[in-house]
C-alpha cells in the first residue's frame, strides 16, 4: 500500500513550543477578509505554513478553514486513511471556564480514519458517535470540502468538521481540521476546537500535527458515495435567517434567538411553509465553516424524540396497548425497589408520574449530580439499582416529578418488550433509527446514542439524553410531528392517540399538571400562550427541552422554532408571537 508522509519535518516538541509563542493571529482579524490579502493571496494557514510548520498561540479565524467563494474544483482525489501523529503530546489549550481537567483532556484522541471524496466533499466512512481509547473523549466526524487555490503550489486543500464528546456524556465540543495533499505528498494537519454546547466546560484546543495518508480504494466506496449524494439531495430546504425578512417583510428577526446570550448560542432555526431558516453557528473565532454539520447535544429532548417516539411506534406497529403495560412485568429489578411499582405503567413512567420519589419540589430529586449514584455509575446493573432506589410517595399518575431515572427505567422496559416480540438481538434505539429516523432521511450522525458501559459502551441506551442533533434533524423531526401527524409517505408511523395527547390536540388529555398551569404529557412539556392577534384567544404549545438550553417548540399553526444553547436560557414567547403573525394560530 502506498504511504504518503508529510513534506518537511517539524518535531512534536517544536510544535508544542510554538503553542506558547505569541502570534499576530491570536484573535480573529477585523479585516473584511481575514484570510486573503487585497491581491488575493492567502495569509492564514498558507501552503508554506501547513507544509513547513509555523508558530501559533491560539486558534485562527474559522474563515481560514472555510471553502472560499473563489475556490476551484479539486485537482486531486482523496480516498483512503488519514493518520495523525503525536496527538497525545502536541497542542495548545485555553480554558474559559470549567475544571479541574486532566492533562489528557487537552489532547485529542488517536486519529486514524478513512475518507472518500464525492463531488468536492470529503466524506468520513464512520459517522455518528465513534468510540475511542482516550480517557476523556470520543469523536464525531462530519463531511467537509476539498478544493484548489492558486497559492497552494499544486496541492488540493481540505477542511472538515469534527467534534469531541465526553465519555458517557452528551456534552460536545466542535472543531475543524485542514490540510493539503496531492498524489505524492500530504501536509501537516491543523486542528482547532472553538465552540461547545455544554454548561460545564468551555475551552479552545488547537495544534499542528504530522500526518500520513494511505491512499486505497475502499471496499464500500461506491456505496458510501451514493449514500452521501442521497443525503445531500434529501436535505431539508434551508435558507439563512436573514432571508426570512425577504420572504416575510413584516417579521421581526430579533424575536428569533431572543433571550439567549449570543456567546452561548450554538444555532437557532425555524420551519415555516416547508422551509428552514437557520441562524447562529458562531464560534469564538468567527462563523463556523459547516453550520449544517455543527452538532449539538439532545440532552432531555431525547426523552421526547427517542423515548416518547419509541413508545408511540411500538403501540402503532404492534397494535397493542403498550403504554398501559406494567413496568414490573418487563423490568425485574422493580421487585427490589424500595418504592411501589405494582400499578405503574409505561405511560406513567413516560409522564414522570410513577409516584416513586423523595420530594416533589422542582428538580430536587433530579439534580443530585454529585451524590446520586445514578449519575456517577456507568454500568447497567448499578444504574438500574440507583434508578429504583426511591420511596413510594403518591399514587401513580397523580404527581409530576421530573426524573431522568424514570426514562432510563422505561428504556429498559421498552427494550425488553421489543425483545419479547423480535428476539434477544432487538435494540430499542436501533428500532427508532430503523422505523423513524432513517425513513425521515435524517443523517447518520443521529443514528447513535449514549449507552451504558456494558459491552464497551454498547449497553442499554440511557433514554433520557444521549443523541446529537444538527439543524436538519430537527427540521425533519418537527415537520413529521407537527405537519405530517406522525406519517411518513402516507403510512401512519406513530400511534395517533398518543401523538395527539403529546401535542395537546386532545382537550380531554392535557397530561400531568406541572409548574402551576403547565402540563407534561408523553415527555412533551406544554404551556398556554395568548395570540398576538387576538387577546381573547389562547392555545397550547408543546415543547421538547434539553438541560443546557435546548428548545424545540411545536406551534399549532404548523411552524416550529428551535435552538441549541448552553446557558440554561429557555425563551420562546417572542418567537411564537412572531410566527403567529405569519400564520394565525386562531381562526378569525
Amino acid at each position: 500500500m502506498k504511504r504518503i508522509v508529510p513534506l518537511g519535518i517539524v518535531t512534536v516538541a517544536l510544535l508544542f513550543a510554538g503553542c506558547q509563542q505569541n502570534d499576530s493571529r491570536e484573535s480573529p482579524s477585523v479585516d473584511l477578509d481575514p484570510v486573503f490579502s487585497g491581491s488575493g493571496v492567502r495569509t492564514i494557514l498558507t501552503a508554506e505554513e501547513l507544509l513547513e510548520g509555523f508558530s501559533f498561540s491560539s486558534p485562527v479565524d474559522e474563515a481560514a478553514l472555510t471553502l472560499p467563494k473563489t475556490a476551484a474544483p479539486p485537482e486531486f482525489i482523496f480516498e483512503g486513511r488519514l493518520e495523525l501523529i503525536g496527538e497525545d503530546e502536541a497542542g495548545g489549550r485555553k480554558i474559559h471556564f470549567g475544571g479541574p481537567l486532566s492533562d489528557k483532556t487537552f489532547h485529542i484522541p488517536e486519529f486514524e480514519f478513512s475518507f472518500v471524496q464525492q463531488d468536492g466533499y470529503l466524506v468520513p466512512v464512520q459517522r455518528g458517535l465513534i468510540l475511542t481509547d482516550h480517557s476523556s473523549w470520543n469523536y464525531h466526524l462530519e463531511p467537509g470540502r476539498v478544493w484548489n487555490e492558486p497559492g497552494d503550489d499544486g496541492f488540493s486543500r481540505v477542511s472538515f468538521p469534527f467534534a469531541l464528546t465526553w465519555k458517557g456524556s452528551n456534552a460536545i465540543l466542535n472543531g475543524t481540521m485542514s490540510f493539503l495533499f496531492n498524489e505524492d505528498q500530504i501536509s501537516k494537519v491543523w486542528y482547532q476546537v472553538t465552540q461547545e454546547t455544554t454548561i460545564s466546560t468551555s475551552l479552545d484546543l488547537w495544534g499542528l500535527l504530522e500526518a500520513v495518508y494511505y491512499p486505497e480504494k475502499l471496499p464500500d466506496s461506491d456505496q458510501i458515495k451514493s449514500d452521501f449524494s442521497e443525503e445531500i439531495m434529501n436535505r431539508f430546504p434551508t435558507k439563512p435567517i436573514e432571508a426570512l425578512k425577504e420572504d416575510y417583510p413584516d417579521i421581526d428577526l430579533s424575536a428569533f434567538g431572543y433571550g439567549v446570550s449570543r456567546e452561548r448560542m450554538t444555532w437557532y432555526g425555524l420551519v415555516i411553509n416547508g422551509v428552514q431558516y437557520l441562524g447562529g453557528c458562531q464560534t469564538r473565532y468567527g462563523q463556523y465553516p459547516y453550520c449544517e454539520y455543527l452538532r449539538a447535544p439532545s440532552y432531555s429532548t431525547a426523552k421526547s424524540a427517542f423515548a416518547s417516539l419509541a413508545l408511540m411506534r411500538l403501540a402503532e406497529k404492534y397494535h397493542q396497548p403498550v403504554p398501559e403495560l406494567l413496568i414490573k412485568d418487563y423490568v425485574p429489578e422493580a421487585s427490589q425497589s424500595i418504592g411501589n411499582w405494582d400499578d405503574v405503567t409505561f405511560n406513567h413512567t413516560l409522564d414522570m408520574a410513577t409516584g416513586n420519589y423523595e420530594t416533589s419540589e422542582r428538580m430536587v430529586d433530579e439534580e443530585h449530580w454529585d451524590t446520586d449514584p445514578f449519575w456517577n455509575e456507568d454500568y447497567f446493573d448499578d444504574r438500574i439499582q440507583a434508578a429504583f432506589n426511591w420511596p413510594h410517595s403518591s399514587p401513580p399518575g397523580d404527581v409530576w416529578v421530573y426524573r431522568t431515572f424514570d426514562t432510563f427505567i422505561l428504556s429498559e422496559a421498552m427494550q425488553n418488550y421489543l425483545q419479547s416480540i423480535e428476539g434477544d438481538q432487538a435494540d430499542i434505539f436501533q428500532f427508532v433509527v430503523d422505523e423513524i429516523y432513517k425513513p425521515l432521511k435524517m443523517g447518520p450522525g443521529v443514528f447513535s446514542s449514549v449507552r451504558t458501559k456494558d459491552n464497551n459502551w454498547q449497553g442499554l441506551p440511557v433514554g433520557g439524553y444521549g443523541i446529537w442533533w444538527v439543524p436538519d434533524d430537527l427540521a425533519k423531526l418537527t415537520s413529521f410531528l407537527n405537519n405530517d401527524q406522525g406519517q411518513i409517505n402516507g403510512e401512519q408511523i406513530l400511534d395517533p392517540v398518543q401523538l395527539m395527547s403529546a401535542l395537546q390536540q386532545d382537550p380531554q388529555d392535557r397530561g400531568v399538571v406541572r409548574d402551576g398551569n403547565g402540563r407534561y404529557n408523553n415527555a412533551f412539556w406544554a404551556d398556554q400562550y395568548t395570540s398576538s392577534r387576538d387577546s381573547f384567544c389562547s392555545f397550547w404549545v408543546p415543547h421538547m427541552y434539553g438541560y443546557s438550553g435546548i428548545v424545540v417548540a411545536l406551534i399549532p399553526n404548523g411552524t416550529a422554532y428551535y435552538y441549541a444553547s448552553d446557558n440554561q436560557e429557555f425563551k420562546t414567547s417572542k418567537a411564537i408571537q412572531e410566527l403567529d403573525l405569519i400564520i394565525p394560530v386562531c381562526n378569525d
